[in-house]
C-alpha cells in the first residue's frame, strides 16, 4: 500500500499526465518507452528526482511540484481548465528525439537511467 506522500506525487503525476493531453499511464509509456511510468503513477515506486526531471520535461510542469507539491504544476495554471481539444500536441525536442530511438537504443537509455539514479 502506498505512503501518503506517494500518493500525493502519485496524484500530481497523473494530473500532469492528463494536462499534457496523454489517455492513460500506459499510452505514456508507451510513447517515450518507460516500462515503469505506471508504477509511479500508481504510488508503487518512490518519485526519484531523475525520473521527476523527465516525467516534468514531457509534462510541461516543474520537477519540484511533482516530488513535494511546491509551487504551481506549470507556467500556465491558470489554463488548467481549457478542455484536451485546446491542448496544443506536446512539440518537446526531447520527446521527439527519444520517439525516434530504436527499441535497443531506448532499452539503453533506460538502463543508463537506471544506473544514474542508483536502481
Amino acid at each position: 500500500m502506498p505512503s501518503q506522500a506517494a500518493e500525493s506525487v502519485a496524484e500530481r503525476l497523473l494530473r500532469a499526465r492528463e494536462r499534457a493531453g496523454y489517455g492513460s499511464a500506459q499510452e505514456v509509456a508507451d510513447a517515450f518507452g518507460w516500462p515503469d511510468y505506471p508504477s509511479d503513477e500508481s504510488g508503487e515506486r518512490t518519485l526519484t528526482a531523475v525520473r521527476a526531471k523527465l516525467y516534468a520535461h514531457a509534462f510541461h510542469v516543474e520537477p519540484e511540484w511533482l516530488l513535494s507539491g511546491e509551487g504551481e504544476p506549470a507556467a500556465e495554471a491558470e489554463h488548467a481548465d481549457s478542455t484536451i481539444s485546446d491542448v496544443p500536441e506536446p512539440t518537446d525536442e526531447l520527446a521527439e528525439r527519444i520517439g525516434r530511438l530504436t527499441s535497443a537504443q531506448r532499452q539503453a537509455l533506460i538502463e543508463f537511467l537506471r544506473t544514474m539514479q542508483g536502481g
